[in-house]
């Protein structure tokens, strides 16, 4: 049970918490033993003056009234000042540490000695502002020493040095102990976006806090099944897909060698649709799992190769652009985007324009065409799988609606973006935004 909470995010905070404080103790601890070795902390007022007070007089009580003075001029006392007189003027300003000071000499000396008075000089300096007169006898030892507020040093170094340490050992270890237990979560939220964007199963590693093990663990589990899910739907409609060509293919042969009816022509124009969906199922299942290499490609040649092909096919299409422009990409992904989306323009546009730019580190490539356009609410719906729209734009036979999904697919594949919008002076405009160094995600 208690292991169990010390795996926990919370249970791993408290302890390293706890641990940052034992370790700020015992460094405080080693600092004061290093810069005073041999010195204890000096005890609360009046506790110090008390004793050396007593001190004293213990010592000239020992010895002849005639010798006192001898002994006290050969005794170094921390006290500013210590002498034998037989009358001695009395300050008269009082204190609450006069007082407790008094009472504290009172008590310890009554048995052996006088009269004990205690005052404060107020127009001495600190240094000797403390008076203390005890009665020896005849003699009266009269004793200056400083006023409390004078030397009592609240915020020495080492109390400093501790409390500055303390707050920056607390503060780092603090900020570790939260980097530790958000560096999985992070790590968490990046192969979560990832799988988002490639849905391709790649395993996280468990690690960190219980909680976080768990939600990897989670992960894990769902992203496997959620990738199984997906090739096994795209390896069962590729194998349809492709069982379905070779009876096609002997229809159409069986057909074009009938005698040549209303019935055969129709039947073969029918054939020739299905042939063109079942390619078209192809080549965007066969774009999923492509492994094309990047490589080098002057992309303005090739714009310019396309658009010469479609003109001299009778095609009014027109290239403005530079005469070089090279990106590194997937030559056949980058023409295979290019030309489905040709495609789309030449069939519902009567003159194509394609623009090439580049800004920086990205290329810019614009196709735009004469045609009906799409309605602004299905601009973004369109480029999904299996989309087909309304007339008047869904006047092509044949179409699965996986033309512009492939663009899209292979625009994002490489770091890019597909960007549908209608044109002020009508049609279609289709903006490709690549960078111009491409790499495998």
């Amino acid at each position: 049970m208690i292991g169990r909470f010390f795996r926990s995010t919370v249970g791993q905070i408290l302890m390293i918490t706890a641990s940052s404080s034992t370790v700020t103790f015992l460094f405080s601890l080693a600092l004061f033993s290093w810069l005073y070795p041999n010195a204890p902390p000096r005890p609360p007022w009046p506790w110090s003056v008390a004793f050396r007070i007593e001190s004293l007089v213990d010592g000239l009580r020992g010895v002849p009234e005639r010798d006192r003075a001898a002994l006290l001029a050969g005794v170094r006392w921390p006290l500013t000042e210590a002498r034998l007189a037989t009358a001695a003027s009395v300050c008269d300003a009082l204190s609450k540490d006069t007082r407790e000071l008094e009472a504290v000499l009172q008590d310890d000396l009554a048995a052996t000695s006088g009269k004990v008075t205690v005052r404060e000089c107020s127009d001495a300096p600190l240094e000797t502002r403390v008076q203390i007169l005890v009665g020896l006898g005849e003699q009266t030892l009269a004793v200056r020493t400083h006023a409390v507020n004078g030397t009592r040093r609240r915020l020495t170094f080492p109390l400093v040095g501790a409390l500055v340490f303390l707050g920056v050992a607390v503060v780092l270890m603090s900020a570790w102990a939260v980097w530790l237990v958000i560096r999985p979560l992070r790590r968490l939220s990046d192969q979560v976006t990832t799988f988002g964007e490639q849905m391709s199963f790649v395993p996280l590693a468990e690690e960190g806090p219980l909680e976080i093990r768990r939600a990897a663990h989670a992960f894990n589990l769902m992203q496997e099944r959620v990738t199984r899910s997906i090739q096994d739907r795209t390896r069962m409609l590729a194998a349809i897909s492709h069982d379905m060509r070779s009876p096609l293919t002997r229809m159409r042969l069986q057909l074009d060698t009938a005698e040549p009816t209303q019935m055969v022509q129709k039947l073969s124009r029918e054939t020739i649709l299905m042939q063109d969906m079942v390619t078209s199922a192809l080549g965007y299942l066969g774009n999923r799992s492509s492994s094309e290499a990047f490589e080098p490609l002057d992309l303005a040649a090739l714009l310019q190769t396309i658009c010469d092909e479609y003109a001299d096919a009778g095609v009014e299409i027109h290239y403005t652009g530079p005469d070089a422009l090279t990106v590194v990409c997937k030559p056949n992904a980058i023409q295979r985007a290019v030309g489905n989306l040709l495609e789309n323009a030449i069939a519902f546009g009567s003159r194509i324009d394609v623009i090439a730019t580049s800004a920086g580190d990205q290329v810019a490539v614009t196709i735009g065409d004469d045609g009906p356009g799409i309605p602004a609410h299905q601009l973004a719906e369109v480029i999904e799988p299996f989309v087909r729209l309304d007339p008047p734009r869904n006047a092509r036979p044949g179409s699965l609606g996986l033309g512009l999904s492939i663009v899209s697919d292979i625009v994002q594949e490489h770091g890019g973006r597909l960007t549908l919008s209608n044109r002020v002076e009508g049609g279609l405009l289709a903006l490709i935004e690549l960078p111009l160094v491409a790499s495998a995600p």
